[in-house]
C-alpha cells in the first residue's frame, strides 16, 4: 500500500545546513560567532587569522576558559549551550551568544577543527561538513583554537553570492573593529594572508582603539559623553562637527557592550547633529547603552544585531538631549588644516598617552586649535556656500535692504562668546576679524543666517496659529503621484497653520494663513514647504518647522557682493558671537573659519 505521508524528519546534518543559512551568510558571520564565543569565555586576548577572505581559512585563537572533553563534544549538537538554562534566562541575557546554533551550523558547511583546554588535558575534535571524524586528547594551552577551512564548499549556491576576496575581508575587519570598540579591554589581532593588519593592546583605553581605526587626528577631536537617567547609562565618544563622514556606518551603538543596530539611537544622534552638519554628512560616534538586561530583548533576529527596548521613547529623548548638551559645551569653530612640508611622523601608539583632557572652559577663553577640517570637505563647503549666496534662487522673498539690515544689527543683550575686532571685508561677502589668538574669516551671509535663525527660533517657539484671511487665495497644482503623497502628509502642514483644501482633481487652495507667516512671498514659501514634505520621508512637525525657520532666515540675510560699513560689519559680528551656536549656519555650513597665529606663520614658513 502506498503511503500518503508527506512530512519527514530531517537528519541532523541537513538541519544544520539549513540553520547555517540563517546564521552564516558570509565569512564575516563565522568570525562574529566564533569571536563572540571567545569573549563569552572571558578571553582577554583573541587572534583572528584569515586566508583568501575567509573562504580558505578562518582561525580564531583565544586564551579563555576552554572546555572539557564532554563539553567539546556536546557543543556540536544543536541548541547545546552553557549560556542559558531555562526560559526565564531569555529575559536577562548577558552573554553575546546563547542559542547554541553557531558551532553545529558552521561545522556543517566547512572542515572544522576544535582544539580546547581548561589548562589540564586538551581535546581536539574534527568534523568535515557535518560528519564527525575524530576526538583525541592533545597538548593545548588554556583556551580554544578553532580552524574553519574550505567554507561553503559543500553549498556551491552560497559561493555564487560571495563578493570579492577583498570585500569579504573588509567585512571581517569592520566587524572586528566594532568588537574592539565594544571591548577595549580585550587585545585583538587580525592577520590576513600572513600579515598583521589590525591590532589593539587591550588596555581598556577606548580612545586608543578609536585612533587605531580612524587615526590620531580623529581621536584627538572626539568629545566624551556620559549621561544617565533611572533606566539608562550612556557613555562613549562623539566627534566634533568638522570630523564627519558621508555615511551613517560610523555611528556605532552598543547595548551592554553588544554591538547592535538600533534606529532609535542612531536617529537621535543624527538629530542632535542636524543643526551643525550639512545634508548627507554624519558624525563618528561610539556610544554604549547600559541597561538592565530585563528591559531589552536581544532575541529578535538570528544575527542578534537588532534589539528592542521596553522604554524606547525615554531612550530617544535621553540620547538626543545628552548629545546636544555635549556639543553645546565645546568650541566648534572650523579650522582648516595646514599642510606641513616636513615628513609625516608616524607615532607608536603603544607608547602614547591617550588620557586626553577635556576641560569645559568658558567660551571667552582661548580657542583650542584642535579642530582639523578635512581639506576636501573644507573646499566643498566654501564653494557650496559661495554658489548658494551668489546664485540666488528665482524664488523671490521680501528681503530688507542694506540700510534696514545695518540699522537692525544692534548687539543683543546676551553674553558675547568672544570679542572679535573687524579689520575689513573682501568681495562684499567675507568679513576679516582678529583677536589675540589669530584671524577669523566670517561668511557674512551664513553669519546673518545664524543670527536670523536664532531670532526666529525664539520668536516662533510658540507659533501664533491665529489665522488671517488672504485677499487673493493661493492655488497649487501637482501631478497626481505627488498629490497622493501630499494627501497622506498634509496634516503635518496643518499643525503649522497651513491648511490645504482640495481644489479640482489634483490641486489645493489656501484661503487663510497663520499670523506668524508674514513679510514673505507666501506662495513661494508654501511651495517650498510642500516640496520639503514631498522629498523627506521622515519629515515631522519639528523638522518642518525648523526647515521653515531656516528658509526664512536664509532669504532675509545679506546677499553676496553686499558692502557694509565698518559699524555694520562690527554689529553683525557682535550679534553672531552672541548666538547660542555661532559656528555654523542653519544648514550646517561653517560661518567662521579660524587660523591661529601659529598656522599663519607656518603658511609663510616663519616657523
Amino acid at each position: 500500500m502506498i503511503s500518503l505521508q508527506k512530512i519527514k524528519q530531517l537528519d541532523d546534518i541537513f538541519a544544520n545546513k539549513i540553520a547555517a543559512g540563517e546564521v552564516i551568510e558570509r565569512p564575516a558571520n563565522v568570525v562574529k560567532e566564533l569571536v563572540e564565543n571567545s569573549i563569552d569565555a572571558n578571553s582577554n586576548k583573541i587572534d583572528v587569522i584569515i586566508e583568501e577572505g575567509g573562504l580558505n581559512l578562518i582561525q580564531v585563537i583565544d586564551n579563555g576558559e576552554g572546555m572539557v572533553k564532554e563539553d567539546a563534544l556536546l557543543c556540536f549538537s544543536r541548541h547545546a549551550t552553557s549560556k542559558i538554562k531555562d526560559d526565564q534566562d531569555l529575559f536577562c541575557i548577558q552573554t553575546l551568544g546563547f542559542r547554541g546554533e553557531a558551532i553545529p551550523s558552521i561545522a556543517s558547511i566547512s572542515n572544522f577543527e576544535l582544539k580546547t583546554s581548561t589548562g589540564e588535558k586538551g581535546t581536539t575534535v574534527i568534523y568535515q561538513y557535518g560528519k564527525f571524524i575524530s576526538c583525541d586528547e592533545s597538548d593545548s594551552k588554556k583556551g580554544t583554537d578553532i580552524k574553519v577551512k574550505k567554507l561553503f564548499q559543500n553549498v556551491p549556491a552560497r559561493l555564487k553570492y560571495i563578493r570579492s576576496i577583498n570585500a569579504e575581508f573588509a567585512n571581517i575587519q569592520t566587524y572586528l573593529e566594532r568588537l574592539s570598540l565594544s571591548h577595549p579591554d580585550i587585545s585583538f589581532t587580525l592577520i590576513n594572508n600572513g600579515k598583521i593588519v589590525y591590532k589593539t593592546n587591550g588596555n581598556g583605553n577606548l580612545l586608543e582603539v578609536i585612533s587605531n581605526i580612524y587615526g590620531l587626528n580623529v581621536a584627538k577631536n572626539m568629545i566624551p559623553v556620559n549621561f544617565e537617567d533611572d533606566e539608562f547609562i550612556i557613555s562613549g565618544f562623539i566627534s566634533k562637527i568638522d570630523i564627519n563622514r558621508a555615511s551613517k556606518n560610523h555611528i556605532v551603538t552598543m547595548v551592554n557592550s553588544r554591538v547592535v543596530k538600533n534606529k532609535i539611537t542612531t536617529d537621535s544622534i543624527n538629530n542632535a547633529y542636524r543643526r551643525y552638519l550639512i545634508d548627507k554628512r554624519f558624525p563618528i560616534a561610539i556610544v554604549n547603552i547600559e541597561i538592565d538586561p530585563f528591559l531589552v530583548d536581544v532575541n529578535v533576529h538570528p544575527s542578534k544585531l537588532e534589539v528592542r527596548f521596553s522604554k524606547e521613547y525615554k531612550l530617544k529623548d535621553l540620547v538626543y538631549q545628552g548629545i546636544s548638551d555635549a556639543l553645546s559645551k565645546v568650541n566648534l569653530t572650523y579650522s582648516p588644516s595646514v599642510t606641513n612640508s616636513r615628513p609625516k611622523f608616524v607615532p607608536d601608539l603603544q607608547q602614547m598617552d591617550f588620557e586626553f583632557k577635556y576641560d569645559e572652559q568658558s567660551n571667552d577663553e582661548k580657542i583650542e586649535n584642535e579642530n582639523i577640517l578635512d581639506k576636501r570637505i573644507y573646499q566643498e563647503t566654501i564653494l557650496e556656500n559661495q554658489i548658494n549666496t551668489i546664485n540666488e534662487s528665482k524664488k523671490e522673498y521680501i528681503v530688507p535692504d542694506k540700510q534696514t539690515i545695518e540699522s537692525k544689527l544692534e548687539p543683543k543683550p546676551k553674553i558675547m562668546k568672544k570679542k572679535l575686532l573687524v579689520k575689513g571685508q573682501i568681495h562684499g561677502s567675507y568679513i576679516i576679524c582678529e583677536d589675540e589668538t589669530g584671524m577669523y574669516i566670517v561668511d557674512q551671509h551664513a553669519g546673518q543666517e545664524r543670527i536670523n535663525y536664532e531670532y526666529y527660533l525664539e520668536k516662533y517657539a510658540n507659533l501664533d496659529l491665529s489665522m488671517r484671511d488672504l485677499l487673493v487665495p493661493i492655488t497649487l497644482e501637482y501631478p497626481m503621484s505627488e498629490f497622493l503623497i501630499i494627501e497622506e502628509r498634509k496634516q503635518i502642514l496643518a499643525k503649522l497653520g497651513i491648511n490645504l483644501e482640495i481644489f479640482g482633481d489634483n490641486g489645493y487652495v489656501i484661503k487663510q494663513l497663520p499670523m506668524w507667516m508674514q513679510n514673505i512671498d507666501e506662495h513661494v514659501f508654501i511651495e517650498d514647504m510642500v516640496t520639503q514634505l514631498l522629498h523627506d520621508n521622515k519629515v515631522d512637525v519639528i523638522k518642518l518647522q525648523e526647515h521653515a525657520i531656516a528658509t526664512l532666515s536664509c532669504k532675509a540675510s545679506l546677499k553676496a557682493n553686499t558692502h557694509l560699513s565698518q559699524e555694520g560689519m562690527q554689529n553683525l559680528i557682535d550679534n553672531l558671537m552672541c548666538c547660542d551656536n555661532p559656528y555654523v549656519c542653519p544648514h550646517g555650513r561653517p560661518t567662521i573659519i579660524y587660523y591661529s597665529t601659529y598656522e599663519i606663520e607656518k603658511l609663510f614658513k616663519r616657523v
